[in-house]
């Protein structure tokens, strides 16, 4: 099994790779994430790929300069142009100088993430690259919130966010949805791209938005080079282009570049579940905890799937092949444990009911309230009175706390 396992990376590596020697691991454009279309050998396969392989680990600060950099960045492949500057050099050194610990925590979140981001980006047909523009977004945290309101790996904000598509409600957030929130990224890096031209100002343009971009070109005298504008951007977005290319060769070329969570990557998959078996269920009876199946579907702000339709829940390979061979049991288990909880409720439970007075002449919200055993802002809150004064012959409703029996409709 192994050298069949060792076989299958060497093709694939060869084929899909025009650095076959030191490229990235090619999980881009064949990581799977449909259940209906992995086997166990496919999975052993995908999970004997890095989830992020260094191209070298040279870094020198002395000898780092325009053409070394160029050199190596090169080994990368790709479309977007990576030059080297002050402005570049600067963020390399801040990057460098972060502690081992944060990017042992970037890289562990980088083993999950990335296999999904690189299908998705493969599917767009966009630069592998443009998956660090996650990382200086939101370090990977799918619950990062940003002070204007921005959430999720890829921060979009609330308008953005709706007007692309995605839910947002009190249910579900699909901005912290790893799939949902990179398609929806690609699709703004792809029409970004198609109106600049330029790969650096579609990236800026997903900082600070197409409008301001547009701006910076016709303050620069219609320039069309992030550089040539860069004087012309919000000072964040000034230093957000930099900022992702540092980010780009440091987890590319320096020690920095691999942990030992790169040696193996996370194979999700996409999971039909009827959105009536909640979580908590699932993971009752396949024996992992809730917070895991949470931790890969951020999305649902609750811990339960909702309405009335089938969702997917993304779940690691072997837990989703689980639920498949065993779902009618899965769900015969729901059944019962709906029916313990109903038995197990108390039979008599305090609840507020409605009841009713009518003002007569003399009463004053304050008898009323007596009379009630309830107070004088309770009535006026339920029946959204702004005076302290009773109305005369209108019904009021008045809650009053009662013991009622649970098991009746």
């Amino acid at each position: 099994m192994r050298l069949t396992v060792h076989i299958l990376i060497c093709f694939l590596s060869g084929i899909l790779s025009p650095f076959a020697t030191m490229a990235q691991a090619p999980i881009g454009p064949t990581m799977e994430t449909n259940i209906d279309k992995i086997d166990s050998l496919t999975q052993l396969l995908y999970e004997n790929i890095p989830s992020h392989l260094p191209l070298s680990d040279s870094f020198n600060h002395n000898q780092l300069n325009q053409d070394v950099f160029k050199s190596q960045m090169n080994q990368l492949g790709s479309s977007i142009a990576f030059p080297y500057n002050q402005h570049v050099a600067l963020h390399i050194r801040y990057l460098m100088a972060q502690n081992g610990g944060f990017y042992e925590m970037l890289h562990k979140r980088m083993q999950l993430y990335f296999p999904i981001y690189e299908k998705v980006l493969d599917k767009y047909n966009l630069p592998q690259e443009l998956k660090y523009v996650s990382i200086i977004e939101s370090h990977l945290n799918p619950n990062a919130v940003s002070w204007c309101g921005a959430t999720g790996l890829w921060q979009f904000m609330p308008y953005t966010g709706r007007s692309m598509g995605m839910r947002i409600d009190y249910n579900i957030d699909e901005r912290k949805g790893i799939v949902q929130s990179t398609e929806k990224a690609c699709e703004y890096f792809r029409n970004s791209y198609n109106q600049f031209g330029d790969w650096l100002m579609a990236i800026a343009s997903y900082n600070c938005g197409a409008g301001n971009v547009q701006k910076a070109i016709n303050r620069s005298g219609g320039k069309k080079d992030f550089w040539s504008i860069m004087p012309f951007l919000p000072r964040e977005t000034q230093q957000y282009v930099p900022k992702f290319i540092a980010a780009a060769y440091v987890l590319s070329f320096t020690r920095y570049s691999t942990f030992n969570h790169n040696e193996r990557s996370a194979v999700l998959v996409k999971t039909p579940v009827d959105s009536a078996i909640s979580m908590g269920i699932i993971a009752r009876y396949l024996n992992i905890t809730e917070d895991e199946i949470v931790g890969y579907n951020r999305e649902f702000i609750k811990k339960s799937t909702l309405g009335s339709q089938t969702h997917h829940l993304l779940l690691p390979y072997d837990v989703s092949m689980q639920f498949m061979a065993e779902k009618d049991s899965i769900y015969a288990f729901a059944r019962r444990e709906k029916a313990i909880e109903e038995a197990n409720k108390p039979a008599y439970v305090q609840k507020w009911l409605p009841s009713y007075h009518k003002v007569q002449r003399g009463q004053t919200l304050y008898s009323i309230a007596r009379k009630h055993g309830v107070t004088v802002q309770q009535i006026k809150a339920w029946n959204s009175l702004r005076g302290n004064y009773a109305p005369l012959g209108r019904t009021l409703i008045i809650y009053k706390m009662q013991w009622v029996n649970n098991h009746q409709g």
